[in-house]
């Protein structure tokens, strides 16, 4: 069992309901008015349905929180609703969240140890490599050991399968349990995989000008969260140097990484390089 007490509501915060495009795309509307008010108040503005102990508004304003795209507040029943700078930049550029980069972004974010939804981002961290297939049985034993609390999972499959919000990026597959797919470096990508990588890097080691391999595999998940195995992460971060974004010391064991950029001077870039 988990030292770190969850809550039931903490881990289980979806209440069953994966992302919606449409439903995330109408609380970013609203994030950009700094709307206030409550989720019977949203419900009727947006028509997401809601009710009193359940419904999708609250969930997708959680949704749209741990992809990065929108802070709030909640006091008295009120919500306050702002949008981060990730949120305006992927508003200004894809306002319905159909384009392929601001699916990885969002991906990226919520599967995000530190700042992302708890189902998500554990399944980053289960012991289980690249195409490799882990139960169901076994996740869910997983997952219920270290949450200390039963966690529906039905939200997570259905957000990367079939018509999910997030199954045309191929990077989870639960047919038969749970297997985190390997996928190459894709180019229009380039400023999406650094800016994942600086503001981790930021986040975690934020007084750290440079990081080793290891760090980047084992704190970051960084590769992971792409399907990169070792080749393709180091391929990637070569394309990330002649970009001038890192600089890589590949004399060292492990190779270390040298940071020579920031992640708010990646975000105007995020979408330069969509065909």
């Amino acid at each position: 069992m988990s030292e770190t007490k969850y809550s039931y509501d903490a881990v289980n915060f979806h209440k069953t309901f994966a992302p919606q495009d449409s439903y995330l795309s109408k609380i970013m509307e609203l994030a950009s008015q700094q709307y206030v008010g409550t989720k019977e108040e949203i419900s009727e503005i947006t028509g997401i349905p809601t009710g009193k102990t359940s419904g999708k508004v609250v969930p997708h304003i959680l949704y749209a929180y741990y992809m990065g795209l929108i802070s709030y507040n909640l006091e008295k029943g009120c919500y306050t609703l702002s949008l981060t700078p990730l949120g305006k930049l992927v508003r200004e550029n894809d306002k319905y969240l159909f384009e392929d980069v601001t699916k990885m972004l969002c991906h990226y974010n919520l599967c995000d140890e530190y700042i992302g939804a708890n189902i998500w981002s554990f399944v980053y961290r289960l012991p289980v490599m690249l195409e490799e297939t882990m139960s169901e049985t076994a996740m869910k034993r997983k997952y219920n050991d270290h949450f200390g609390v039963n966690a529906d999972l039905t939200p997570l499959k259905k957000t990367y399968s079939e018509d999910g919000f997030l199954a045309v990026l191929g990077l989870l597959d639960f047919a038969e349990g749970v297997k985190i797919k390997s996928l190459f470096y894709n180019d229009s990508m380039l400023y999406v995989y650094a800016y994942g990588l600086l503001s981790s890097w930021e986040r975690v080691f934020p007084s750290e000008h440079e990081i080793t391999s290891d760090q980047l595999s084992l704190k970051l998940y960084w590769g992971k969260r792409f399907g990169f195995d070792d080749d393709e992460i180091l391929f990637a971060l070569e394309r990330l140097e002649d970009s001038g974004i890192i600089k890589l010391n590949k004399q060292l064991v492990p190779y270390t990484l040298i940071k020579i950029s920031e992640a708010a001077s990646i975000l105007p870039h995020l979408y330069d390089l969509i065909n």
